[in-house]
């Protein structure tokens, strides 16, 4: 496939065909001007957008944020080192919405604090690079596309196998009928999960603020437990390895199949915490099976020792009529017919996530949304799935899924879990 060929697969299959008439940026650049960006949240992935963004010749990190202070000075310095000059570091995220020479927003906060946080950027002007996943409950991912059309912004999720030319290789294969019709996809998350024991609830460290940390979800006594990564194993700020490394696999699954606008009838799952008892709360074991009417997708994440599958432990694995196709990284193979066929391995070896915030910068300066790898309507279809794997987790039992209301049928207690209470006054607006 020629380069110009797979930019215009990536394009099309990242954001969809729709033209969106784009507002200004947050201020009135001058065309030597370079993109001022805020990255809110670096204690872990957000580092990631610290380097990209020191780094491409159109951006200036201009501001830091995180709730906690501790970080600042190290975090300050290394962009310092880097650019030569000092970014500004502030601990509430609203600061950053209220300046107006910030033309553009990254997230990597917590994933409770996803969604708010892309609808206040967007109102505010800002164009947004989200981490995956975009919402923490279905209802959120909603908004954040009716935020991002509404107030005319450019949205990335961070889900980086969009930009990888050796997973869009394998996709466009799919697509040709290079396996014949896909019947079935799996996705596989068999990351080591160990137990993260047993802590007591503590005093806020200083520094901290611990009240916009919390942000919408419910008041408690603040706990190690469920700060820093481990808040990933909470029902209340995570959303599990389902969520947290799957997603990104969920997400090939669903791009492979083509299901961009396509939602699941039935979801069905099961699995549990197995093999400890600790503060964490998500399944370290879980497999969910997602039915459409023409095929299956099958999502397992395995945190305790396992064996691969066909050598692979985080990919996915695509199953048609004439073989399957497996996808590791940024590689991929076939074994066609019933003897398994020649295996082969096409495309670049590199990294399998491409120049993602490239791509989002570059959208960004052309203020054309087609132009993203994984627009904000992709990160929440795929984001969904996973919650609607975990519902069906949570509340034991098959769940149909009504694709037109975006509901459940008849069951108010899987509905309520669609959205959440949120604590004034972070409060998810019902009009964005």
């Amino acid at each position: 496939m020629s380069d110009v060929n797979r930019r215009t697969f990536l394009a099309s299959a990242g954001a969809g065909a729709a033209a969106l008439a784009m507002g200004s940026t947050a201020r009135a650049a001058g065309p030597n001007d370079q993109i001022r960006v805020a990255v809110i949240g670096f204690h872990g992935r957000g580092k990631s957008h610290i380097d990209a963004f020191t780094k491409n010749p159109h951006t200036a990190i201009a501001t830091l944020c995180d709730i906690d202070t501790r970080l600042f000075d190290k975090a300050a310095k290394e962009v310092e080192d880097q650019t030569k000059k000092k970014p500004e570091c502030v601990q509430d995220l609203r600061r950053v919405f209220d300046d107006k020479t910030i033309d553009v927003v990254t997230i990597a906060t917590t994933n409770h604090w996803h969604a708010l946080a892309t609808v206040w950027a967007c109102q505010a002007g800002k164009d947004v690079y989200v981490e995956k996943p975009v919402s923490h409950n279905f209802v959120e991912g909603r908004k954040m596309v009716e935020a991002a059309r509404k107030y005319g912004r450019v949205v990335q999720t961070g889900t980086q196998n969009r930009s990888s030319e050796g997973v869009a290789g394998a996709v466009e294969f799919l697509r040709s009928g290079g396996i014949g019709t896909v019947f079935l996809a799996k996705g596989l998350c068999y990351k080591p999960r160990g137990s993260i024991g047993h802590k007591a609830d503590s005093a806020v460290p200083a520094g901290v603020d611990y009240n916009l940390w919390l942000g919408p979800a419910p008041d408690r006594p603040f706990n190690a437990n469920r700060f820093h990564y481990e808040w990933h194993w909470n029902w209340d700020y995570g959303n599990g390895d389902l969520g947290n490394q799957g997603i990104h696999q969920m997400d090939v699954a669903r791009w492979g199949m083509g299901k961009e606008g396509t939602w699941p009838t039935k979801i069905i799952a099961s699995g549990g915490r197995f093999g400890y008892k600790d503060d964490g709360e998500t399944p370290n074991t879980e497999i969910c099976t997602y039915r459409y009417d023409d095929c299956e997708l099958i999502f397992e994440v395995r945190g305790l020792p396992t064996n691969d599958e066909q050598g692979v432990k985080v990919g996915n694995i695509f199953y048609g009529t004439k073989g399957y196709l497996v996808i590791n990284g940024s590689k991929w193979a076939t074994f066609l017919g019933s003897a398994g066929g020649k295996a082969y391995e096409p495309g670049p070896k590199g990294d399998g996530g491409g120049d993602h915030f490239g791509n989002f910068i570059d959208a960004v300066l052309a203020r054309d949304p087609k132009k993203l790898h994984a627009d904000i309507v992709e990160g929440h279809r795929s984001s969904a799935l996973c919650h609607l794997g975990n519902i069906a987790y949570r509340t034991g039992r098959a769940l149909d899924f009504d694709t037109k209301t975006e509901t459940f049928p008849g069951d108010s207690q899987a509905n309520a879990m669609l959205s959440r209470d949120y604590r004034s006054p972070f409060a998810m607006p019902e009009k964005v």
